[in-house]
């Protein structure tokens, strides 16, 4: 259960590790550390930001339908209020 997350996420960070050290050379492990925190939270922040505007669209299109229903409701009690 647990344990099992855990490893998958070590894992990911040692991966997460590898493409730096790749990419920027090797480096001491405080620094390693703080870059991997720096994408975390990039890709932490990416993912709010996304996620913000999925809601928002939802929102949005709920928005729309209540007030269509509204419209509709209101041109019916016109309706009967003309007869």
């Amino acid at each position: 259960g647990q344990e099992q997350h855990m490893q998958i996420l070590a894992a990911d960070l040692n991966k997460r590790a590898e493409q730096l050290t790749q990419t920027l050379g090797v480096m001491q492990e405080g620094q390693m550390l703080a870059m991997i925190c720096l994408l975390l939270a990039e890709e932490k922040s990416k993912v709010e930001k996304e996620t913000n505007a999925s809601l928002l669209e939802e929102s949005e299109t709920q928005m729309a339908e209540s007030l269509q229903n509204l419209a509709l409701k209101i041109e019916t009690l016109a309706e009967n209020l003309e007869k």
